[in-house]
């Protein structure tokens, strides 16, 4: 049972409360700085490869595989 001061705090619905109760966000996580480091990598790495369909499919072939070769060999003066 609640004291009388958590439940005048606690202003949650119960729906809320279920929610809370389900979800497994706790203190007790052993995340690490790496693991964050690591899904942030992963996220960034998906979205450019998941882009690469739409790119081919805008600008063809040709202009899909010339345009990055000719900006490699710009760059690549430099």
């Amino acid at each position: 049972m609640e004291s009388g001061a958590d439940a005048r705090n606690d202003r949650r619905t119960a729906e809320e409360k279920a929610i809370d109760d389900w979800l497994p966000v706790t203190s007790s996580r052993n995340a690490k700085w790496w693991y964050s480091a690591f899904h942030n990598a992963t996220a960034m790495v998906g979205a450019g490869v998941l882009s690469l369909p739409y790119a081919l499919s805008q600008l063809g072939w040709y202009h899909f595989s010339f345009n990055p070769s000719l900006l490699w060999a710009l760059e690549s003066q430099y």
